[in-house]
C-alpha cells in the first residue's frame, strides 16, 4: 500500500512538472524562436508597409516589455531610420527616434503620411504621438544646414476633426498646425471638408524643403531653391478646394538664376526677399507686398527694355551700354513691389533716388511714375506679346493667380 502511494504521488509530482516548468519554458523558446525570426522582422515589416503605404524593410525587431518594439535598420521609402521605438496602447501610439534627417527627399514622404492620418480615420484609428530626439535639415549634397533640435509631432481625433501639430518641446514659437473638420451634410449640401493650416517659422529652413512639402518634384525644388532659407508665419484655410490666408515672411541666399530659369531672360546673383503682405482669396492674391535686394548679380537687357517699354520704368544713365548689348551687370538691386486689385507698383528703396539698380555706380533703371496694369506683369514674365493670354505656363499661373477684375477671370 505505501508503495502504490509513492508511485502516485510520483506521478503527481512528475505531472505537475512538466505542466508548470517544462511546458512554459518550451513554450517561452518557441516563442522567442519566433519573435527574433525573418519571418517575425518581415511580417512587422509587412504590416507597416500595408499601413504607412509605402516600401518599409528592418535588419532587427526586438520587444523590450509587453506592448513595446524596438526596430533597428530602418527604410521607410527613402526614409533611413537608424533606430525606432513603438509603444502601442488600446488608443495610442508612441513612436521615437534617435535622428531624422529631412531633405527635399524625403519630406514629401513625411507629407504623404501627415495626410493619410488626416483623411483616413479607419486605417488610422488611434492618436499617434512622435518624439525625435534630433532633426537636421539636408540639402541634396549632404550639407546639415541648421544645429540638430528635438521636435514632437502629435496626431489627435476628436469627434469629426483630425489634427497634426508639430513643434520644438519648450518653444513658443517654431510650430506647424493643421486641422481638418468635417461638416456634416444638411440634407441640401454635401459632406465638406474644411482644412485649416498655420504655420510659425522662427528658425529657418531650407525653402526646398518647403517647396517639397507643397508639392514640387525633389529635383525641380532642390533645384530652385537651393541654398534657400525660408521663416515666416502662414495662416490658410481651405474648403471646397479654395485657399484663403495671409503670410508674411522672409527668404534669404535666392538663387536668382535659378528661380527665373523657367523665365524667357535670364537674371543672375544672390537676393533676400521680404514679404511684408501676401494676402489671398479663393486661390487668388488680392495684396501683395514684397520687397527684393541684392548686392550685385546680372540680368539680360531684354528685362531692362521690358521695365521701361512694358512696365513704364525709366531708363537711367547706364541704361544702354555701347559695348555691352547682352547681358549686363549690377549692383544695389532694390526694388518693392506692392500688387493688389489697383495694379502693381514698384517702387524703389528709400535712400536710392528712385534707382531700381546701379551699374558702376551709375543708376540703370528707375521706378515708373504711377501705377502699371496686371497684365502687363504678366505679360513682362511671360515674355510674350500682348495680350498676356495663357500662351506660355508662367502666363497661364499669373493670370490665375493675380487679382483681375471679376470680368477678366
Amino acid at each position: 500500500m505505501f508503495v502504490e502511494q509513492s508511485i502516485a504521488r510520483r506521478w503527481r509530482v512528475r505531472t505537475a512538472f512538466v505542466l508548470l516548468c517544462l511546458v512554459p519554458t518550451v513554450g517561452l523558446v518557441v516563442w522567442a524562436a519566433v519573435r527574433f525570426s525573418a519571418t517575425h522582422r518581415e511580417s512587422v515589416a509587412r504590416s507597416a508597409a500595408e499601413l504607412l503605404g509605402t516600401e518599409v524593410s528592418i535588419t532587427g525587431v526586438t520587444h523590450p516589455r509587453p506592448g513595446c518594439l524596438h526596430l533597428s535598420g530602418v527604410q521607410l521609402g527613402g526614409l533611413s531610420c537608424e533606430s525606432i521605438g513603438v509603444e502601442a496602447a488600446a488608443a495610442e501610439v508612441r513612436v521615437r527616434l534617435d535622428s531624422l534627417s529631412c531633405t527635399p527627399a524625403t519630406v514629401p514622404l513625411l507629407v504623404e503620411l501627415c495626410r493619410r492620418w488626416l483623411t483616413e480615420p479607419t486605417r488610422f484609428d488611434r492618436n499617434c504621438v512622435l518624439a525625435i530626439d534630433r532633426v537636421n535639415w539636408k540639402t541634396t549634397d549632404g550639407n546639415t544646414e541648421e544645429a540638430a533640435t528635438p521636435l514632437r509631432v502629435e496626431c489627435v481625433a476628436a469627434g469629426t476633426g483630425r489634427a497634426v501639430r508639430i513643434f520644438r518641446p519648450g518653444q513658443m514659437t517654431d510650430e506647424l498646425r493643421i486641422v481638418r473638420t468635417v461638416v456634416a451634410a444638411d440634407g441640401v449640401q454635401p459632406v465638406k471638408n474644411q482644412t485649416t493650416l498655420e504655420v510659425d517659422l522662427s528658425m529657418p529652413i531650407p525653402a526646398a524643403a518647403v517647396l517639397a512639402a507643397w508639392g514640387e518634384s525633389p529635383p525641380a525644388a532642390a533645384r530652385r531653391a537651393a541654398g534657400a532659407m525660408m521663416q515666416g508665419r502662414l495662416h490658410a484655410s481651405c474648403a471646397g478646394g479654395r485657399w484663403t490666408g495671409e503670410a508674411t515672411g522672409q527668404l534669404t541666399a535666392v538663387d536668382l538664376a535659378r528661380l527665373t530659369a523657367s523665365l524667357p531672360s535670364r537674371v543672375e546673383g544672390l537676393a533676400d526677399l521680404e514679404l511684408a503682405e501676401l494676402v489671398w482669396v479663393a486661390n487668388r492674391i488680392t495684396a501683395c507686398d514684397l520687397t527684393c535686394t541684392a548686392a550685385r548679380g546680372g540680368v539680360d537687357q531684354s528685362w531692362l527694355d521690358g521695365l521701361v517699354s512694358i512696365m513704364g520704368c525709366r531708363a537711367a544713365t547706364a541704361f544702354r551700354d555701347p559695348l555691352n548689348s547682352g547681358f549686363r551687370d549690377f549692383e544695389r538691386l532694390g526694388c518693392r513691389v506692392r500688387i493688389d486689385l489697383a495694379g502693381v507698383q514698384l517702387q524703389a528703396l528709400p535712400q536710392r533716388a528712385g534707382c531700381l539698380a546701379e551699374s558702376q555706380g551709375l543708376p540703370l533703371v528707375r521706378e515708373p511714375a504711377d501705377l502699371t496694369s496686371l497684365d502687363r506683369l504678366a505679360w513682362l514674365l511671360s515674355g510674350t506679346a500682348p495680350p498676356a493670354v495663357p500662351g506660355t505656363a508662367v502666363s497661364a499661373w499669373l493670370l490665375s493667380v493675380l487679382p483681375f477684375p471679376d470680368s477678366s477671370q
